[in-house]
């Protein structure tokens, strides 16, 4: 069995695109058409993707003129590398792994991450995923793509616990540990990729041990490869990592313990000689370690109370809306539940509407609106939910933009109005929504696809040159919904597809938009880390 999951994972190490014929595919109106329609469910789409931020300006260094420039010019090309990297890896991750489609929930992890990255980082996030994964894990590759599985944040008790794994993620790449020295650095680069692909080959194979031995394959290999990488390393991200969340709000003291609790499973999983979770065996721990962990955490004050009825109150919503929209609750836990939860009462109204009961539900909502924020965008959306589910597109519509007129920033509330606008047939104010959240964040696949959806029933409305137009403008989107899911040959295929269709209405802008969208799937094919 070993045999076979070396081969599993040397292959995906190895792993080469298929090359692809440029060739000019004639069109099919009607089958394109067919092709294009889809039934349309945003929420949730397939593969979800979250806002990025701008590269901020580099660190000021402190060397000789000529010499920091030299430094400047490899840290910016060590950064484009890693970028790079980071893009290839979240290809892998959209392609392989399952994620977490719901907006609102993957807003507030993105957001926790961002606010801690703000602090130390040069270098701005691309994407943070949430795996749907009950195991309690998290990775971070160079050029910032951060992972989470669900299992780590329904496994803590508090908001600050979820910060704490985020801050140590954080800390490994504000410090650089995967690119330490010239020397070590392809081996610490790939040391980390590995963990990645040996997680992406356990979620592709028939689960059970193989997916249990494919990761601790590659990940106790990985320990014995970097054993004193790790021991330094580890003990710099939990205090550098304390820092972050101090400075960022949250409560240092939460890192040990949730590691303490990490510590105690650990303990148990050695003593039954079963399989160590993931996150342990990349994030080595000892006694003396979370010893330290703890000695140090006291030196730091205590956050307020006001931060932490606030913390509760999101936590609380967080791991609801995570248990419901894994399936993991249904009516009558969250019956119970609503009783002492906010986050309860709201997806119990949510649920009474997916469940058919569309009047129980607003009736319900319209009991608690006086415990509701009205500014709450999680109620906005709940709100918005019902309206819909009972056909009062506008009255969703308009519960969203009020909304949004508070939040602008906020992708989730982008993401819903624009799909609500679908909904309510105003699809040329749906692209205008979507358009602005693909130009925020060029690899968002889940604003791509609303893009998408937006402009085939905008066809439909047209006649000639516009609606020909129109479609190829949804081809457009669907091939980058297809390059950052890592199907490259599809992705060229739709690229092919509205080029024709464009020739056809004389669109030079879209024409030229055309050509770059197929050199960045052609580079992004032949890219290998």
């Amino acid at each position: 069995m070993k045999k076979q999951i070396v081969i599993i994972l040397m292959s995906l190490f190895c792993w080469q695109s298929s090359g692809f014929a440029d060739t000019m595919y004639q069109i099919d109106s009607k089958k394109l058409q067919e092709q294009l329609d889809q039934p349309k469910s945003a929420f949730p789409i397939k593969k979800s993707i979250y806002q990025n931020q701008l590269p901020n300006a580099h660190q000021t260094l402190q060397d000789a003129p000529i010499n920091a420039s030299l430094t400047m010019g490899a840290r910016f090309n060590d950064e484009y590398i890693n970028r790079k990297i980071a893009e290839w890896a979240l290809r892998q991750v959209n392609s392989s792994m399952p994620l977490i489609t719901d907006p609102w929930v993957n807003q507030v992890v993105f957001n926790m991450t961002a606010k801690m990255n703000a602090n130390v980082r040069s270098q701005g996030l691309l994407a943070v995923p949430i795996i749907n994964d009950v195991t309690i894990n998290a990775f971070a590759v160079p050029g910032g793509l951060i992972g989470l599985n669900t299992g780590t944040i329904l496994s803590a008790n508090q908001l600050d616990e979820v910060a704490s794994v985020l801050a140590h993620e954080i800390a490994h790449l504000a410090q650089r540990h995967y690119e330490h020295s010239k020397d070590n650095k392809k081996k610490l680069i790939a040391l980390q990729l590995g963990g990645l692909l040996a997680a992406i080959a356990a979620s592709k194979s028939a689960g059970g041990d193989v997916a249990l031995a494919a990761i601790a394959v590659s990940q106790t290999a990985s320990a014995e490869v970097s054993a004193s990488h790790s021991r330094e390393h580890e003990r710099e991200a939990d205090r550098i990592g304390m820092q972050i969340l101090t400075q960022s709000g949250y409560d240092a003291s939460a890192m040990p313990r949730f590691f303490a609790h990490l510590y105690k499973q650990m303990t148990l999983y050695q003593s039954k000689d079963a399989y160590m979770p993931s996150f342990m065996q990349s994030h080595p721990f000892t006694a003396e370690r979370l010893s330290e962990a703890t000695s140090r955490a006291n030196q730091y004050p205590k956050t307020n109370m006001v931060s932490q009825e606030v913390f509760a109150k999101e936590f609380d919503k967080l791991v609801w809306r995570i248990k419901y929209v894994t399936n993991q609750v249904g009516l009558g836990d969250l019956k119970i539940a609503a009783k002492n939860s906010t986050g309860a009462k709201l997806l119990l109204a949510a649920s009474l509407a997916d469940n058919g009961q569309v009047k129980e539900a607003l009736y319900l909502f319209r009991q608690n609106q006086p415990i509701f924020d009205d500014n709450d965008p999680l109620v906005c959306i709940t709100k918005a939910h019902l309206f819909t589910k009972d056909k009062q597109f506008d009255k969703a519509v308009e519960t969203l933009q009020a909304c949004q007129a508070i939040y602008p920033e906020r992708r989730d509330l982008a993401l819903h109005l624009a799909d609500a606008l679908i909904d309510a047939g105003k699809n040329e104010q749906a692209i205008t929504h979507a358009l602005a959240q693909v130009k925020a964040n060029h690899s968002d696949v889940q604003a791509w696809t609303l893009l998408q959806n937006a402009y085939q029933n905008h066809a439909k409305t047209l006649t000639g040159q516009k609606a020909s137009t129109a479609t190829a403008y949804a081809l457009q989107a669907r091939s980058q919904i297809q390059l950052w899911q890592g199907q490259y040959t599809q992705a060229l295929q739709s690229n092919a597809q509205a080029s024709e269709l464009v020739k056809q209405a004389q669109d030079v802008i879209l024409q030229k938009t055309l050509q770059k969208d197929k050199t960045e799937i052609l580079d992004a094919r032949d890219f290998k880390p």
